[in-house]
């Protein structure tokens, strides 16, 4: 596991796994709620995986928005770090 250096969001866990398939995603967690792969060359509507959750509705909208945002703020040094841990 190794995690992503381009940005943080307080509570999640955000992370790539060094020997993950095509495309290229990582993996963002909040602890005992939920965990999603976050396929961040997508657009907004397609960006999200569920891998697993507690709450009936998921992922609330406040950290969607949130992960979006830093996405849309960082996706060509996310592209990079995924590129590195890849190759």
């Amino acid at each position: 596991m190794t995690n992503l250096k381009c940005f943080a969001i307080a509570g999640l866990k955000l992370w790539f796994w060094p020997d993950d398939h095509e495309p290229p995603h990582f993996h963002a967690k909040r602890n005992g709620e939920w965990e999603y792969k976050i396929n961040f060359l997508e657009d907004d509507a397609m960006m999200f995986e569920e891998y697993w959750t507690n709450k009936k509705a998921g992922m609330s909208r406040q950290d969607k928005e949130q992960i979006i945002g830093m996405v849309n703020a960082h996706r060509l040094a996310i592209l990079q770090e995924w590129e590195k841990i890849h190759s």
